[in-house]
């Protein structure tokens, strides 16, 4: 168990966060700016708070009030720092070798070996870190971390300086090599892909305080506030009031539409944000439209069309409004072309009520 109850000041920036995981794999998101990054050089013994309390598995490394703050090498903690921190006038296998002085020239040269075998950098152990590609860096910033059996690895944005696809590659790799050798991880990162593939556990920062924290699953499709809804990529969050509560249905009214959602803590005439992700969103085909009964189905127009990669993000004006744009709708490219949407712009939506999710909004 790790955990943190620390504040620190710095100018025009306090960090004042609270937490305690069971750190598998654990995700810090949020903006840049936002704190994370001082957090794990709290735990690392990099940088000392101001004050409270960092314990893991029931060690204090640091605790303002009885005055402990132990230093980063006894701490057993690995650190990768952003763009890896590499010794750009050792090679390879010294610089995975750094930390391991206490061991014999043999155990130490075993390890080096292990780690080089372990990482797939065969081949480049006299090589120096400008020799290496920036995936091959990273593989080495790693098995440095891991050389010295760190109780936790701490990873500050590991995949910033990687193209898409290694990105992809080396997410897989840090999951794997997490299970095989038992780690436990945390993790920083200010990129939505990352966090939500990595963190099992997902604390969000901004401003210096954690705004939520939960399973990714709860982060994701739970936001707590409309703020976080936005940070995840909620692109839909709609301005809506709560109308009439039934047993199984909580009536809305949004931009003179009702909209039935499953049942939530709101009285009526509460103002509240409608989210709903652009993912969540179901295009009906007008020739299916009577294969079961619909929740909140509506009539489309599509007003601009976006390709990214394979997806398509899709913006709508509902039939009778006034608004721009009402909702956005992001789909696979095959599905784009399966309803002929390049040709097609008139669009039937539904909403469904499973996918609906109700967060408080304070009256203008």
């Amino acid at each position: 168990m790790l955990e943190v109850a620390i504040h620190k000041q710095l100018d025009g920036f306090r960090l004042d966060v609270a937490f305690a995981v069971e750190p598998a794999l654990v995700a810090l998101f949020g903006p840049s700016g936002s704190g994370k990054s001082l957090t794990l050089q709290a735990i690392a013994g990099i940088v000392t708070p101001d004050g409270g309390r960092i314990a893991l598995d029931g060690q204090p490394l640091y605790d303002h009030t009885n005055g402990i703050s132990l230093p980063p090498q006894v701490r057993r903690i690995g650190y990768v720092p952003q763009r890896y921190a590499l010794f750009p006038h050792l090679s390879v296998a010294h610089n995975i070798g750094f930390g391991l002085f206490s061991l014999s020239h043999k155990e130490r040269t075993q390890r080096i070996g292990e780690l080089i075998e372990l990482f797939s950098l065969q081949g480049l152990e006299r090589r120096r870190p400008h020799e290496i590609s920036g995936g091959q860096q990273q593989r080495v910033a790693l098995a440095r971390a891991v050389a010295v059996r760190p109780r936790l690895l701490l990873l500050d944005e590991p995949f910033t300086a990687l193209d898409a696809p290694l990105r992809t590659a080396l997410r897989q790799e840090l999951l794997q090599l997490a299970e095989r050798l038992a780690l436990k991880i945390l993790l920083v990162s200010h990129d939505l892909a990352d966090a939500f593939a990595l963190g099992q556990q997902v604390l969000v920062y901004e401003n210096g305080r954690i705004i939520q924290q939960g399973s990714r699953e709860a982060i994701f499709f739970h936001p707590a506030t409309a703020r976080v809804a936005e940070l995840v990529g909620t692109s839909n969050i709609l301005p809506a009031v709560v109308e009439r509560v039934e047993p199984q249905t909580l009536w809305l009214q949004w931009q003179g539409r009702r909209i039935a959602a499953n049942p939530a803590p709101f009285a009526p005439g509460t103002p509240v944000y409608l989210c709903v992700r652009p993912t969540q969103i179901l295009l009906v085909r007008p020739d299916r439209v009577a294969e079961r009964e619909r929740e909140n189905l509506f009539h489309g127009r599509l007003v601009n069309t976006t390709m990214q990669a394979e997806l398509y993000t899709l913006s709508v004006q509902l039939a009778g409004s006034t608004a721009a744009v009402d909702l956005e709708i992001v789909l696979p490219g095959y599905v784009y072309h399966r309803l002929a949407l390049d040709r097609e712009k008139e669009v039937l939506i539904e909403l469904r009520k499973h996918e609906l999710h109700l967060v408080p909004r304070e009256q203008p």
